[in-house]
């Protein structure tokens, strides 16, 4: 029997992961999942249907309860946390979701619950993913990273070996760390920005090499 997942979000990518349960339905490998509906942050647009599957209030999420799945599809890591706080008040519990096309070492590899790795991905060996965190299209994550908490990864980055990114930051499309790099919490990566040395939190980096942003 498929579980019952909610998306939360509304957006471009909230389409996109419905588009991967999709696709982890047909492949038939591990679990199934009937998606009960979109849930944005506002109102408004309940009522409205997406892409066949309708956008639905904390009223019908509620009625779904309790042996209901959530998993946040929101770009931007502090919207993301506080869409992850308002399911987890009212009971959900957080699926993974890893497209079939991923590939990794599943002895060596963990990912925390309400993580999402999308089509294309390379997680090698020794990875650690914790929870919340969103890897695009097509990214590679080498030997002993580690991706804390609530950060996103845009479409096509790539992090060599010994990463680490710390908690709630966000990487644009396209970006790259070089072996033994640190992003610190709620840092800012700009697309095809190229991380050659560590970069504090609190900061947002861009170019080739990424420097820090100032003013």
């Amino acid at each position: 029997m498929a579980k019952k997942i909610v998306i939360l979000g509304g957006g471009g990518f909230a389409r996109e992961v419905a588009w991967l349960v999709a696709d982890i339905n047909r492949a038939s490998v591990g679990d199934s999942w009937g998606i009960i509906g979109f849930l944005e942050q506002s109102p408004e647009r309940a009522g409205q249907v997406m892409n066949g599957i309708p956008i639905i209030d904390m009223d019908e999420v509620a009625r779904h309860l309790p042996n209901l799945y959530a998993v946040a599809a929101v770009g931007k890591p502090s919207l993301k946390e506080r869409a992850v706080m308002q399911a987890e008040e009212i009971g959900c519990s957080f699926a993974t979701l890893i497209h079939p096309t991923v590939q990794m070492d599943t002895q060596t590899v963990s990912i925390g619950a309400g993580s999402t790795v999308c089509a294309g991905s390379i997680l090698t060996v020794d990875v650690f993913i914790g929870k919340h965190v969103i890897v695009n299209l097509d990214c590679t994550v080498g030997h002993n990273s580690v991706i804390e908490d609530y950060v996103t990864i845009s479409p096509g980055c790539h992090l060599s070996g010994y990463t680490t990114i710390r908690h709630s930051a966000y990487l644009g499309t396209g970006a790259v760390t070089i072996e033994r790099r640190e992003i610190g919490a709620n840092a800012i990566i700009g697309a095809g920005a190229v991380v050659v040395r560590d970069i504090p939190p609190n900061v947002t980096a861009v170019g080739v090499p990424a420097r820090v942003k100032v003013g």
